[in-house]
C-alpha cells in the first residue's frame, strides 16, 4: 500500500519517481522498498516526505494493518454503512480526509462517496473521486481485479459497498449482485450490515428474475428479522418483497407487502427514506394496473407529506410530483394536462432521471399530436440513457413508437431495427 501511496503523491505533487529518489537511494532499492521486500527506513522518509510536502508519518504508517488502524476503519464502515438519512451530517464532515494509514483514508473516502451518492450530491461526490478517488479506483477498484484480495478486509468492505450503490444506479443488476455475494463473505452473518446486503441481493434478484433466489432471500431475512426482533427493518424488507410479487404477477400480494411496509414504518429509524419510496412503488403500480383514480389519491398523499417538509425538502419532491403526475397524465391520455405538467416539471427538474423523463414526456406528447419530427428527436435523446440503465417500462412505449413512426417516414431499415428490439425486449421479460 506503500506503493500506491507513493504513486498517488507523485502524480498529485507532478514528481517522477526517479526526481524523487535523486541522490537520496537507487531506483532499484527504492523498488524493493515499495514492493515491500525492505522496509522504509526512517531516515529515507524524512527526505522523501519533504520532498512530497507530507509528514514522515504519512510514508512509514501508509501500509499499517495494525489493531488500532482495522479498528478505525471499521468503525467508519458500520457508520457510513447506514442509510444516509440516519447519518448525523456533522459527524460526516468532521472525518478526517487524510489518515496516516491508507486503509483507513480509502475507506473513509470511498465510505463518504456512497453518502454523498445516497444525497445526491453530486459536487462533493465529483470533487472526492477527482482529487482522491479516481487515482485509487483504478489502483484497486476493478471489480475483477487481482489487487482487491490484498487489500486488508475494512478497505475491500467498502470497496464492495461503493461498487454495489455504483452498479444500483446504473442498473448493472447481475454485478450488483455479484458485489452483494462478496460483500456478504466479508462480514458476520446477523449484522445490521449482513441484512443489508441480504437486501441488495433481494432487489437484484428481482431485477435479474431469478424469482426463486429472490424468495429464498426473503424468506431467509424474514425469519432472521423475526427472531432478533429487528422490526427496524421490516419495512424495507416488505418494500423489496413487493417487487418481487408485482415482477411474477402477483399484484394484490404487492399491494399487501406495501401495506405490511408501511405499518412496520413505526419502528424504522429512516422513515424519511423509506416513507418516499413506498408511496413512489405504491404509485407506479396502480398506475400500470389502470387504477388511475386510487393512483391520484395516492400523489396527494405524496404531496400532502412533501407540504410538511421544510422548504429544502420540498423543493426535492417537486419534480417527483409533477412526474408522476405526467405519467398518469399518459396513462389517461390526457394531453392538455400532459402539457401543463411538463412545464411545471422544466421548470423543476434537477438530475439526470427527472431531464430524462422531461424528454420522455415530451416525446409522449409530440407522438400524440403527430408532431414526428419533435418525436423522434426527443425520443432519440432520452432512449440511450434508458438503454443504458436497461429502464424496460421507458424503451418499451420508446422502441414501439419508434418503429411506427420510421415506418411512417418510410424509414424501413430503422423500423425493422426498433421492432427488433421490442421483440428482444418482451422476450426477456
Amino acid at each position: 500500500m506503500l506503493k500506491e501511496r507513493i504513486d498517488y503523491l507523485c502524480k498529485k505533487r507532478e514528481i517522477a519517481r526517479k526526481e524523487l529518489v535523486d541522490g537520496l537511494v537507487t531506483q532499484a532499492h527504492f523498488a524493493n522498498i515499495l514492493a515491500e521486500r525492505y522496509p522504509l527506513p526512517e531516515d529515507l522518509a524524512v527526505q522523501i516526505a519533504g520532498r512530497l510536502g507530507v509528514t514522515p508519518a504519512y510514508l512509514l504508517e501508509a501500509s499499517s494493518v495494525s489493531e488500532e488502524t482495522l479498528s478505525r476503519a471499521e468503525a467508519v464502515f458500520d457508520l457510513l454503512s447506514r442509510s444516509a438519512a440516519t447519518i448525523d451530517e456533522q459527524q460526516v464532515g468532521e472525518l478526517p480526509d487524510k489518515d496516516d494509514t491508507l486503509t483507513v483514508e480509502l475507506t473513509t473516502a470511498l465510505m463518504k462517496a456512497v453518502y454523498y451518492r445516497q444525497l445526491n450530491n453530486t459536487i462533493a461526490y465529483d470533487y472526492l473521486h477527482r482529487n482522491y478517488l479516481d487515482f485509487f479506483l483504478d489502483k484497486y477498484g476493478r471489480p475483477e481485479g487481482s489487487s482487491m484480495p490484498h487489500l486488508p478486509t475494512p478497505a475491500k468492505k467498502a470497496l464492495h459497498y461503493y461498487h454495489i450503490q455504483l452498479f444500483r444506479s446504473q442498473g448493472r443488476y447481475d454485478e450488483a449482485l455479484n458485489q452483494s455475494l462478496l460483500l456478504a463473505e466479508t462480514i458476520e452473518p446477523g449484522t445490521e450490515i449482513w441484512l443489508t446486503a441480504q437486501n441488495f441481493m433481494l432487489e437484484s434478484y428481482i431485477y435479474l428474475k431469478q424469482f426463486d433466489q429472490a424468495k429464498r432471500t426473503f424468506e431467509h431475512t424474514l425469519k432472521h428479522v423475526y427472531e432478533q426482533r429487528w422490526f427496524h427493518r421490516l419495512s424495507e424488507l416488505y418494500i423489496a418483497y413487493s417487487g418481487y410479487n408485482f415482477s411474477v404477477g402477483l399484484v394484490q400480494e404487492a399491494l399487501l407487502a406495501l401495506a405490511m411496509a408501511e405499518a412496520n414504518l413505526v419502528y424504522a429509524s429512516n422513515q424519511g427514506e423509506l416513507f418516499p419510496a413506498l408511496l413512489n412503488n405504491r404509485i407506479i403500480m396502480l398506475i400500470l394496473l389502470g387504477e388511475h383514480d386510487k393512483a391520484e389519491q395516492e400523489i396527494a398523499r405524496y404531496e400532502a407529506m412533501a407540504l410538511r417538509e421544510p422548504e429544502e425538502i420540498r423543493a426535492q419532491f417537486r419534480p417527483l410530483i409533477h412526474v408522476y403526475r405526467c405519467e398518469l397524465a399518459v396513462s389517461r391520455k390526457q394531453w392538455t394536462l400532459l402539457e401543463s405538467e411538463i412545464a411545471m416539471l422544466d421548470r423543476t427538474a434537477h438530475n439526470t432521471d427527472q431531464q430524462m423523463s422531461l424528454l420522455f414526456y415530451r416525446s409522449r406528447l409530440s407522438l400524440a399530436q403527430g408532431q414526428y419530427d419533435s418525436f423522434m428527436e426527443q425520443a432519440l435523446a432520452c432512449l440511450p440513457y434508458y438503454e443504458s440503465i436497461r429502464q424496460a417500462n421507458r424503451l418499451e412505449p420508446l422502441y414501439e413508437a419508434l418503429a411506427v413512426v420510421s415506418e411512417e417516414l418510410r424509414k424501413y431499415k430503422d423500423a425493422a431495427a426498433y421492432y427488433k428490439k421490442l421483440v428482444q425486449l418482451l422476450r426477456s421479460k
